[in-house]
């Protein structure tokens, strides 16, 4: 009891007023503090110590606290007189001292022990409890200043893990709104959630610092504001230190905190970073001179360091990257042809056509588009004579002209080194040479004697695709042994693709992926599916549900459309024994846990999207055949597909 002050005291009845009532008055007029609540009053066993009516949700649950506020009251000179007026009766309480059993107890002091003594009289009062407190004003606005729901209208404790508070002193611990404790040094400020109230000592005046840490780490690692996340971000990225609660980097998070760690850092953080942690100098020099930039956290300790730098995707240098630069410097980022546009494929194949109708069919053999290259950075396109194949940069099948100029240019490298019709090969076919300058000029003046005579183009027959050879593998996409839902799916995924990379300023698919957090493999796996039960040790995977949706939100589907479109076949086997797949009855737990999760977000979509949720249900809850060598349970799937598809403007046909 000798850490209980009168302020102390004047927060535990004011406690105790907020648990029998949320709406309880606490207010200070002309030296009298006065506690007003409407709950139940005191009954008498609420006098007695040991006994308590609380419930487990508020916080005490010996009947000590009143107890000990009464008595530090009673005895303290800051204190004059307190009264309690509660149902049917009302009680002073004093200090007195007195001989026990008249003096037949031996006593240090002839004065005899220091008794609470409760003075009390009959009252008219039917319901609540007014406590006042004759104090200094100071006393009773620090009591007051405590309590989160007395300076905060609209407070509500917080759910667990609790809240982490940036507004105002940091360093200030609550538990359900009432102060508990003030730690030095702190960033920011802690409400934990009224479970929490066991952390605290016997007089609920501190918590116990190891509990305190994991309590504080358990709320920053949840944290996805962020107002929070950019706190700690500049206060570690400018050299602060961190006091060891507030280390949280290393504590686990949930996929949706990993992505907004990777926002900030997009925000906040140059495009190209990295952090020096080995000190490795020369894989640094490279880094400099491709345009990194260093990003430090001296404040932090290694270890601390490095799981900070992977919450905002920062690496660290290593000579195996520099090496492998040297190895791939000359590679170029090619794109898909499924990542093209149907405009840019329709520029690109006309400009091909052209050019071999003018020229000739060897003129060009294979044109592809890339993104970037080290090859010939400053080109718009250019001519690998190891393989014959002409590349195009991407930004010129924006431009007609701009393409046939390109492609016409790359053919004259390509005949000039290989020959072709009229002409023979020659040595000097590159740039800024007299045989590629004399060999340009024939074909301008093969051009313009067409325009001349007035004469077309030549026609020119296409040759037919060679036939797949013999057990050639097909794209996974297009396998008829996978699911239609998770090849429909895929196409919707790449058919949304180039739209999402421009909307979210991406500069490829990696980019993007890199900015939810999330693991590579879930994008590879949605992309190129899996025959159903199919169960890969490494690699293929895509069944959290969070990390799916930050993919899907991404490239602007929704999400449970894009969880269901590839899970939904799995229903009758996840989570069962083989011999079991496909026997009726219901899905395992897990799997109908999720798909209840999905359900519940079709149908805050509402239309059509809510219209499969008695489908999706039925099928989960076991009440849906589902026969051998039919997949047409699989309905609701292909039909969240369609749906956003016209949605999103692309064609219905998803092949």
């Amino acid at each position: 009891m000798k850490s209980w002050t009168a302020v102390r005291a004047l927060c535990e009845l004011i406690a105790n007023a907020l648990d029998e009532d949320p709406q309880a008055r606490v207010s200070w007029n002309n030296g009298v503090l006065t506690i007003a609540d409407d709950g139940p009053g005191i009954p008498e066993e609420g006098l007695i110590l040991g006994y308590s009516t609380k419930t487990a949700e508020q916080i005490g649950q010996f009947g000590e606290g009143k107890k000990l506020a009464y008595l530090v009251l009673a005895r303290s000179d800051e204190i004059r007189t307190v009264r309690c007026e509660t149902v049917g009766y009302g009680f002073t309480p004093t200090v007195e001292r007195r001989r026990l059993l008249e003096g037949l107890i031996p006593s240090h002091s002839a004065q005899g022990a220091e008794l609470l003594v409760y003075h009390l009289y009959r009252n008219e009062r039917t319901e609540g409890t007014v406590i006042t407190v004759e104090c200094r004003q100071e006393l009773a606005e620090e009591a007051i200043g405590r309590f989160r729901a007395l300076s905060e209208p609209g407070y509500a404790p917080p759910p667990p893990p609790g809240v982490c508070v940036l507004d105002g002193e940091p360093g200030r611990v609550w538990i359900g709104g009432v102060l508990v404790s003030t730690v030095p040094g702190f960033l920011a400020s802690y409400d934990l959630p009224l479970t929490d109230k066991a952390l605290q000592n016997r007089d609920r005046t501190v918590i116990e610092a190891g509990a305190l840490r994991n309590a504080v780490r358990t709320i920053l690692a949840a944290s996805e504001d962020e107002q929070v996340i950019g706190r700690f971000a500049t206060h570690v990225l400018d050299g602060g230190k961190l006091r060891e609660p507030e280390r949280f980097f290393g504590h686990p998070s949930p996929a949706r905190v990993a992505a907004a760690w990777r926002r900030w850092a997009r925000q906040h953080l140059p495009a190209n970073t990295y952090y020096n942690a080995s000190g490795d100098e020369e894989t640094v020099l490279h880094l400099v001179d491709l345009g990194y930039t260093e990003v430090t956290a001296s404040g932090l300790s290694v270890h601390e360091k490095w799981a900070f730098m992977g919450r905002l995707g920062v690496e660290a240098p290593k000579v195996r990257q520099v090496r492998h630069y040297e190895k791939t410097r000359s590679k170029t980022t090619w794109v898909p042809e499924k990542s093209l546009t149907t405009a840019e494929q329709a520029v690109r194949d006309d400009g091909i056509q052209l050019v071999r109708r003018a020229i000739g069919p060897f003129a060009l053999h294979r044109v592809r588009v890339y993104a970037e290259s080290e090859e010939s950075p400053c080109a718009d396109g250019f001519y690998d004579p190891r393989t014959g194949n002409v590349a195009i940069h991407r930004d010129v099948l924006a431009n007609r002209h701009e393409t046939l100029l390109t492609l016409l240019h790359e053919a004259a490298h390509r005949v000039g080194h290989r020959g072709g019709g009229r002409w023979k090969p020659i040595f000097d076919y590159h740039d800024r040479s007299r045989g590629f300058e004399q060999l340009l000029s024939e074909f301008a003046a093969l051009l313009l004697g067409f325009l001349a005579d007035g004469a077309a183009l030549p026609d020119l027959v296409a040759l037919p695709d060679p036939e797949p050879a013999a057990g050639r593998r097909l794209s996974s996409a297009h396998d008829p042994e996978v699911p239609r839902s998770r090849r429909d799916l895929a196409h919707l995924l790449t058919d949304r693709l180039p739209h999402a990379l421009a909307a979210g300023q991406f500069k490829d698919v990696k980019d993007m992926i890199a900015s939810t957090a999330v693991h590579p493999d879930y994008w590879r796996t949605l992309i190129n599916p899996k025959r159903a039960g199919h169960r890969q040790v490494r690699g293929g995977r895509a069944w959290d549900y969070d990390k799916v949706a930050l993919l899907a939100e991404a490239v602007g589907v929704h999400p449970p459309v894009a969880w269901l479109g590839y899970h939904l076949c799995e229903g009758p086997m996840r989570g069962r024994w083989r011999e079991h797949w496909g026997k009726p009855g219901p899905w395992a737990q897990g799997m109908r846990d999720v798909t209840s999760r999905a359900c519940k977000e079709l149908e805050a979509l509402g239309g059509e999207y809510a219209a499969q949720v008695p489908a999706l249900r039925a099928l989960a809850d076991g009440r849906t055949a589902i026969p051998a060598n039919d997949d047409s349970w699989q309905a609701p799937a292909w039909a969240l597909i369609a749906l956003e598809r016209q949605r999103l403007g692309l064609d219905t046909d998803p092949t």
